[in-house]
Formats: C-alpha cells, structure tokens, sequence
C-alpha cells in the first residue's frame, strides 16, 4: 500500500509534519506488533492448558483406576470370605485399603497444589523455626513408608538451626524428597537427609542410593507430569518434583540435582537462613 503524505491542500509536508507522520504511522505498526504478540502468548497459553487438563485426565483417570480397584479387591475379600479369613488376614486388607485411600489423597493434594500455584493463591507464610526439630520430625512420619530393611538416617552439620521460611511448604518439600527416595531405593537402600545452616545459608540435601535416573532425563525432570524412562511400573503422577521445585522458588531458593542411573540420586535445597 502506498501512502501520499501531503496534506489537504497537496502543499508539501514540512519536516517536522512529515516526521509526526512517521511517528503516527510507526506507533499504528507498534501497536499491530504488540497486538499480535499478545494473541499468540495467549493462543500459546490456552494450548498448554489444554495439553495439562489432558494429561491430568488422562493420568488421573489410570492413578484413581489402580487404587479404587484395590480398594474395591480388598473390600470385596473381607466381605466374601470374612468367615474363612483370619484377624491377621484381615487387618491386611485393611492396611492396603488404607494406604490406597492415603495415596489417593496424596495424588489429589498435588493436583490441587498445582491448581493453586498457578493461580497464584499461595504466599509463603515466613515464620521462625529451629530445622533440626523438622528434620527429625519429617524422618519420625517417613519410618512408618520404607521398605523392609531400608535405613533412613538425618545428619546435621552446620552451626546453627533457626530457620526463616515457611515451615508448611519446606516440610511438604522434604516429605516428597524422601517418599520419592523410598519409591526408588531398594529394600536395603539408605536414604539421607543433612541439613547445614552456617553464616546465614541454609543447605539442605536428600541423598540415596536407588534408581538414579537417566541422563537424558535430567533436564526434564521438574517439568509438570514428566516422569523418568526407568520409573517402570513405580506408581506416580509425575508432579511432585514440579511442586517441590516450585515451593521452593516461592520461597526465595533453589533446587539442583546430581543422579547417576543405578547409582543414587541427591537434591539439594538452597535457602537464606533469613528471608
């Protein structure tokens, strides 16, 4: 398209009048570009929140199938054959009811703390805490999750124990570090969780000797969903990574890893001993 620029009488622009011209136009050109930009983020947005309600429907639909059939299989047992069954067999299927209820709610929290990050209604809550009394708390609830003959140790090495974070979200941090480290660690596994707080830095560092997982898979593994190529029949939704690192940034730190496939895998979390 070709534009005149002269004015109504088609007497020559001055240069300060072509300029403003220039300008005029420019400006319309700017505001086309940023229009665009703006209707593709959003066309870009809108497909990746299409491609997470399916996945989430998808690995939602396969997670609550498995355990609401072992909830189902369990029940059904006990009221079949509760005559022919004895107390211990039946406290059994008891024990795997509920654990299949407890993970189901687990499943359900990390899609819920999802839902919540990304519509940003979670703010740290900052507070003062000793670490040491959390590790060793965190290490008390774990026991009763590792395998037979799994060892779950805490070490603490640094000069100091207060704490300033939010004590709710870097508890929910270590409790997925070290579930993660059971899921994957043998029955005779050790997992280890040190903590480190010295000249206002805190360092904090779940360690174990499992799985460890691929190289290939590394620069993937905090993504939403993403699980490992060696994960095999291991159950997981592939979120709690994701979360866990997320929690983390809120929190004003940082979360880097270190694995070696069938050797073991170690997180370490990097914090202001003082936010």
């Amino acid at each position: 398209m070709n534009y005149n620029i002269v004015n109504s009488h088609d007497v020559p622009l001055s240069e300060e009048m072509l300029l403003d011209r220039i300008n005029f136009l420019e400006n319309i050109i700017e505001v086309q570009d940023k229009v665009k930009i703006e209707t593709d983020i959003t066309l870009l947005k809108e497909k990746e929140l299409n491609q997470t309600k399916s996945r989430f429907v998808s690995i939602a639909s396969h997670e609550f199938r498995t355990f609401l059939t072992r909830i189902h299989l369990s029940a059904s047992l006990i009221k079949d054959y509760h005559e022919r069954l004895d107390q211990q067999k039946i406290n059994a299927h008891l024990d795997k009811i509920k654990k299949a209820v407890g993970d189901l709610t687990a499943i359900l929290d990390d899609f819920l703390s999802v839902e919540k990050i990304d519509s940003c209604k979670i703010d740290p809550v900052w507070s003062d805490f000793d670490l040491k009394v959390l590790a060793e708390e965190v290490i008390n609830e774990m026991q009763i999750l590792k395998k037979t003959g799994q060892r779950i140790k805490y070490v603490d090495i640094g000069t100091g124990s207060k704490l300033n974070l939010d004590k709710k979200l870097l508890k929910h941090c270590l409790v997925n570090l070290i579930s993660n480290a059971i899921k994957y660690s043998s029955e005779d596994g050790c997992i280890e969780l040190t903590t480190d707080i010295q000249d206002e830095k805190c360092h904090i560092q779940v360690k174990d000797d499992g799985i460890g997982i691929p190289e290939a898979d590394q620069k993937r593994l905090f993504e939403a969903f993403f699980r490992a190529n060696n994960t095999g029949n291991i159950q997981g939704t592939g979120l709690g990574l994701n979360i866990v690192k997320r929690y983390t940034e809120l929190m004003k730190g940082q979360i880097t890893m270190e694995s070696v496939q069938d050797v073991g895998t170690t997180f370490m979390l990097f914090f202001s001993a003082n936010s």
